[in-house]
């Protein structure tokens, strides 16, 4: 099913799984520059973690979004 013959349903459903999918890895991103500033003896920021948790729910709404339905 092409782009431009799939119900606008599916298109938006696509849409929003990528935009979840990104902000979800720039949530990981932010994670990783975070980290990437503490010395291992340090206490990892509480905001690595929290970014790594909205990245993972943020990957569960991508995937609990509608697959597009077979033509």
């Amino acid at each position: 099913m092409s782009a431009l013959t799939a119900p606008v349903s599916d298109q938006l459903y696509q849409a929003l799984r990528k935009e979840l999918l990104r902000l979800a890895l720039r949530e990981e991103d932010l994670a990783a520059q975070e980290a990437q500033r503490v010395h291992y003896w340090e206490c990892m920021p509480v905001t690595v973690a929290i970014h790594r948790q909205c990245a993972a729910a943020l990957r569960a709404a991508a995937d609990d979004l509608p697959t597009p339905r077979a033509a």
